[in-house]
């Protein structure tokens, strides 16, 4: 029994479910992941990188040359092409295959591109935590999924030591009027990391944040949402200017996400010069 396939929205669901014989690997440079190849490229790395990681916590541990064997069985050609059979009315039969021969999907190339995909676009649109949960349970299904959390507490060797957030310096907006040339570069949302207090964010960056969107006529909506154990709740906060997502934290309380949140969304606007050419599509 495989885990539920997470859903996708928008642009990321329509190339995911196109087969590249039709889309020839034209680049999109509205959108953010530009094309299935690129979000095949992200998800094979991040599947990689799960599935290490997974093994790695294994006990009794398993040697390198154990680790290597086990992920290369772990991600072989017919785990991917049963991985892909098991979502056959939600994924596969759902791909437009366009110039493809019928039956393309059974390669175990076009499998693995296709499954690498999906975890590409999960991974942009709601983050590695996401992918990590689904992947997880792929591989593991009788195992919880991976919690990507702050492990410094246990941590044997000394952390590096941050920088207190009062003498962390504030980035100076640009004035009103000023014009950037270069492009926006595309927003990543952060992957999600619970730490105890808001490390390296500068006192007065989320008063300094809503006042710069004010005065620039932006429009700010927080997104806030609380999972985990009653008593351990784990809150995450979407920062969206003008209807687009530009910050994300994740905290032990609402408070500590949102300015988490808020110190990702202004370094990012920040980037940009704070200035919104034209609105950007939303999934």
């Amino acid at each position: 029994m495989v885990p539920p396939l997470p859903p996708l929205h928008g642009e990321l669901m329509l190339d995911v479910f196109t087969h590249r014989a039709l889309t020839r690997s034209v680049l999109n440079d509205h959108t953010l992941h530009g094309n299935s190849d690129r979000l095949a490229q992200l998800g094979k790395s991040v599947m990689n990188t799960i599935v290490t990681y997974i093994l790695f916590a294994e006990r009794p541990m398993l040697s390198g040359e154990e680790l290597k064997i086990k992920h290369e069985q772990t991600l072989s050609d017919e785990i991917m092409v049963a991985w892909l059979g098991a979502y056959d009315t939600e994924l596969k039969k759902r791909v437009r295959l366009g110039g493809a021969p019928r039956g393309a999907l059974d390669d175990p190339e076009e499998a693995r591109f296709l499954l690498n995909s999906y975890v590409g676009a999960v991974c942009i649109q709601d983050g590695l935590q996401a992918a990590t949960d689904w992947v997880s349970k792929l591989v593991k299904p009788e195992s919880p999924p991976l919690a990507l959390v702050d492990d410094s507490q246990n941590r044997t060797l000394p952390a590096s030591p941050v920088p207190s957030p009062s003498s962390a310096p504030l980035p100076v907006p640009p004035q009103a009027g000023s014009t950037s040339q270069a492009a926006p570069p595309p927003y990543h949302p952060t992957p999600p990391e619970v730490s105890t207090i808001p490390s390296g964010v500068p006192q007065g960056t989320l008063a300094l944040f809503n006042q710069t969107c004010h005065q620039r006529g932006f429009s700010v909506e927080w997104v806030a949402s609380a999972n985990g154990f009653q008593h351990d709740p784990r809150w995450e906060v979407k920062c969206k200017v003008n209807d687009v997502e530009r910050g994300f934290g994740v905290g032990r309380n609402q408070k500590q996400a949102k300015e988490l949140a808020a110190y990702e969304a202004y370094l990012y606007m920040q980037s940009i010069g704070w200035t919104l050419p034209e609105p950007e599509p939303t999934a």
